[in-house]
């Protein structure tokens, strides 16, 4: 009979993501924690343990089919709630330079408690920041550091845009999570003279066919 951990390594490799033994287990461990936790803080509304394979990890990391994350790019995912994709982008491209922005405070402690026990942060390039984006958005040590910024939640780019743009390096790019065709293209319209305002600007929109989900793709085009 096969471990839980190699029934995930095979889906992921089903859906064309390659997992070595390591982070098959990183994953498990990551699937695990975030259950124990969601018992006693709200953490996923997502129970089931294959939903949270394809919903959360592989849901995270389809975004690599249209970019290209590089070992030593600087990341910061923007409102991550439990990690995602954040944590999930960094089990799988190790080298990236990671930064969290989580709000909560109840769901930083388990950021923290998540990057130890997955030992994330042996190269101490995985940094929680618990408070508002807006906030962050303005101290000067995380003002234009980034080369890539994400955003996996339901706020629309428009008001996104204030505090994910300043992130951004002269060429860093924002990818925002989003779901519906008829709503991408509304919140890009709406978000285009604020966008344009801050310096920048959609770049594309990556929409594959098989799974209701797309990424809305924008790039600084001054600083």
């Amino acid at each position: 009979m096969e471990n839980h951990s190699s029934v995930l390594k095979e889906t992921f490799n089903q859906h064309g993501f390659p997992l070595t033994a390591h982070q098959a287990a990183q994953f498990e461990v990551y699937r695990d924690e975030l259950l124990r936790w969601n018992e006693r803080i709200n953490l996923t509304a997502i129970t089931d343990k294959v939903e949270i394979t394809h919903k959360h990890f592989l849901d995270s990391l389809r975004v690599l089919e249209h970019i290209a994350l590089e070992s030593g790019d600087t990341v910061i995912d923007i409102g991550t709630g439990a990690g995602f994709p954040g944590i999930a982008l960094k089990i799988y491209v190790p080298g990236i330079r990671l930064t969290l922005v989580e709000a909560s405070k109840k769901k930083g402690s388990f950021l923290r408690f998540l990057i130890a026990k997955l030992n994330l942060h042996e190269k101490a390039d995985v940094e929680v920041l618990t408070e508002r984006a807006e906030v962050c958005a303005q101290d000067p040590n995380h003002t234009g550091a980034y080369d890539w910024a994400f955003t996996r939640y339901v706020a629309t780019i428009r008001d996104s845009a204030a505090y994910c743009v300043p992130f951004l390096k002269p060429t860093g790019k924002w990818v925002a999570y989003k779901s519906g065709k008829e709503i991408i293209d509304t919140e890009i319209s709406e978000s285009a003279m604020s966008l344009n305002a801050l310096g920048g600007d959609v770049e594309t929109v990556f929409t594959p066919r098989i799974f209701d989900r797309s990424y809305v793709l924008i790039r600084r085009v001054n600083a």
